[in-house]
C-alpha cells in the first residue's frame, strides 16, 4: 500500500492554487497557473478552482476505478474539467489560452511497478538502485518559460530594479503568447480542459522496493532545488515529519525574500505556492 508521509500545501495570496491530493496507491500535487486576463469564474480564482475540481475528481474516479489507466483516468477529468467550466463560466472565452490550466505529477503504484506522470513543470523525487536520487518530469514548458527568464533579465539589466509588479506588467505580453501555446502541437501540455492532453503525459516506470520513498512536489516548493540549490533531491527524500517541512518551507520563504532575491535568481513570480506530499510503499502483510 501507498502511505501517505505528507501532505502540505503552503499559499502565498488569499487564494492558493495549488492542491494535493492521493487515493489508494496514488498520490499527487497539481499547481494551478495564475490567470492572465479577466476571469471566466465566479469563483477567488479560475485556477484555483480548476486544481480543486480535477483533485475531486481524480479522487471520484479512483475510488469507482482503481486500475484505470492514468491515461484515461486524466482524460476522463479533463473532459469533466471543460464540461463544469461550460456550465459555469460567467462570460465567453476569447481563446482556449484563456481557460484555466495546471501542472500535475503523479505517483501511482500497480502490479509492483511505480509509475510516474508528469505534466508541465511539476516533479517527482525519487532514487533508482545504484544512482543518485533525482528529479523525474520533463516539459516543452521548461523551454518556454527558460525564454522568459532571458527576457527577464534583459528588461533588469537595462532598466534596474522595477519591483515585482511592473516587472510582470512588462513581461506580460510574452506571459501572453506563451499561455496560447498550451495544449497544442509544437507548444506544451497541460492539465486542463482538453482532453487530448492525455495523449501528451510525461511517465516513467520503475520497479517498486518495500520502504520506497517518493517525493512529490509543486514548482513553487521545488525552486529550493531547481532555482535557488538549497537543497538536492536527496535532501527532499530525507524531509520526515511536519518540522522537517517547516524547516525547508522556512528556508525557502527567506530565499524568496531576500532583499536582492528577484536579481540573483530572476523569476516572474517573488513568491508562489509551494506544495508537498511524501509517500512510501509498504507490502500488504
Amino acid at each position: 500500500m501507498l502511505r501517505i508521509e505528507i501532505a502540505a500545501s503552503d499559499g502565498q495570496s488569499e487564494v492558493n492554487e495549488d492542491c494535493v491530493g492521493y487515493q489508494g496507491d496514488a498520490a499527487w500535487v497539481i499547481d494551478g497557473a495564475t490567470g492572465l486576463g479577466t476571469a471566466l469564474l465566479d469563483a477567488p480564482s479560475d485556477a484555483a478552482w480548476l486544481a480543486r475540481t480535477a483533485n475531486d475528481l481524480l479522487i471520484q474516479i479512483l475510488v469507482e476505478q482503481p486500475n484505470i489507466p492514468t491515461a484515461d483516468l486524466l482524460r476522463s477529468v479533463m473532459t469533466d474539467c471543460a464540461e463544469a467550466l461550460a456550465s459555469q463560466q460567467v462570460r465567453p472565452a476569447s481563446g482556449v489560452h484563456e481557460h484555466p490550466s495546471a501542472a500535475l505529477a503523479m505517483v501511482r503504484v500497480m502490479d509492483g511497478v511505480a509509475e510516474f506522470t508528469t505534466l508541465a513543470d511539476c516533479r517527482i523525487a525519487a532514487s533508482e538502485p545504484g544512482r543518485e536520487p533525482r528529479l523525474f518530469g520533463s516539459s516543452a514548458l521548461d523551454a518556454i518559460e527558460a525564454q522568459t527568464i532571458e527576457a527577464m533579465k534583459a528588461i533588469l539589466a537595462e532598466e534596474g530594479d522595477l519591483g515585482p509588479e511592473a516587472l510582470k506588467e512588462r513581461l506580460l505580453p510574452g506571459l501572453r503568447e506563451n499561455r496560447r501555446l498550451m495544449n497544442r502541437e509544437g507548444g506544451y501540455w497541460v492539465l486542463g480542459t482538453e482532453p487530448a492532453a492525455a495523449d501528451h503525459l510525461w511517465q516513467w516506470r520503475m520497479p517498486v522496493r518495500p520502504g520506497q520513498r517518493f517525493v512529490i512536489a509543486s514548482d513553487g516548493f521545488l525552486r529550493l532545488v531547481e532555482l535557488f540549490a538549497a537543497a538536492t533531491p536527496a535532501n527532499l527524500l530525507s524531509i520526515s515529519g511536519p518540522d522537517d517541512w517547516a524547516h525547508w518551507l522556512k528556508r525557502l520563504r527567506e530565499l524568496e525574500g531576500e532583499p536582492d532575491s528577484l536579481h540573483r535568481f530572476p523569476r516572474v513570480k517573488l513568491r508562489d505556492d509551494a506544495s508537498l506530499v511524501i509517500c512510501s510503499w509498504e507490502n500488504a502483510r
